[in-house]
């Protein structure tokens, strides 16, 4: 199993590997960087056993949010407002280093990998769960016009009640290009790793979408995959130009009920969905 960089935190306890009946103490970890998709891949666990409990198969929530470094402290409040504690939050432009988390998720587990940032303080995407992370692998690319670093955060969770594992890929996309090569690469990267994995998948983030190339070029990857984009009661993703700029895209999954809050906290809205393990989760082949 591999085991991330454990990244110093005061009055941290280590459990030792195995089970126990004990709570688990909470790990920050930072996702090790992969250079080639091929490299993660390799890592994705592909098997249920965990040190702690997985992920309840029959019902388990999420929100993922955009929350714009954590500008607006009252991010924090809107965050607790939502219903309930979700499994997971799927986070971009988060911040690693904040107090909040100990007071916001105690005893969860975060994911990170940078983005954009001062060493002293990097942001960037995270993924902060109730079950301990199987396998964790970042893939990092650079902003054409300004350089600066866009991440994609890739995850795999035990289940209940199955020896099939949850994939979840969480990104924040390339923004400033005049085409959409660069996109593309950087999706492509992302639908290397997905097409491989036999079982449950969430690919989520930030996708900045915001004019129709750019949306036909994630419509057309997420669609060679299988993987299905959630519709939302209530739909208050943030838009330009009339397009949604987040978007969580499902396969293997049933969805019990998805919707979206407004938070004048962040310049995104949060998307919070509860779902479950369908019966028969889609295999996918390798993209080529």
């Amino acid at each position: 199993m591999h085991r991330s960089r454990i990244l110093a935190a005061s009055g941290l306890i280590l459990l030792v590997t195995g089970c126990s009946m004990q709570p688990i103490a909470p790990e920050y970890t930072t996702a090790t960087l992969m250079p080639e998709t091929s490299a993660c891949v390799e890592r994705l666990a592909g098997r249920s056993e965990a040190i702690s409990p997985g992920l309840d198969s029959d019902d388990f929530s999420i929100v993922n949010w955009n929350i714009q470094k954590g500008k607006d402290a009252d991010w924090v409040a809107d965050l607790q407002a939502l219903n309930g504690g979700p499994d997971l939050l799927i986070l971009q432009e988060a911040l690693l280093q904040t107090d909040e988390w100990e007071s916001l998720v105690p005893g969860y587990f975060r994911s990170f990998a940078e983005g954009f940032g001062r060493d002293s303080s990097p942001s960037g995407v995270m993924t902060v769960s109730a079950a301990r992370p199987l396998t964790e692998c970042a893939l990092v690319v650079h902003e054409p016009w300004i350089g600066t670093r866009k991440a994609t955060l890739v995850t795999e969770y035990a289940l209940t009640n199955t020896d099939k594992t949850l994939l979840v890929v969480n990104i924040h996309a390339i923004n400033f290009t005049f085409g959409v090569r660069k996109l593309k690469n950087q999706l492509q990267q992302a639908q290397s790793i997905i097409a491989e994995h036999d079982g449950p998948v969430l690919f989520s983030g930030d996708f900045n979408t915001w004019r129709g190339g750019r949306a036909r070029v994630l419509e057309e990857i997420v669609g060679e995959l299988d993987l299905v984009p959630l519709e939302y009661d209530v739909d208050h993703r943030k838009r330009i130009f009339g397009r949604a700029l987040d978007h969580i895209y499902l396969r293997g999954l049933s969805i019990v009920h998805a919707t979206t809050t407004v938070a004048n906290s962040s310049d995104h809205n949060p998307m919070s969905v509860r779902l479950r393990l369908s019966e028969q989760p889609v295999r996918v082949g390798a993209a080529r």
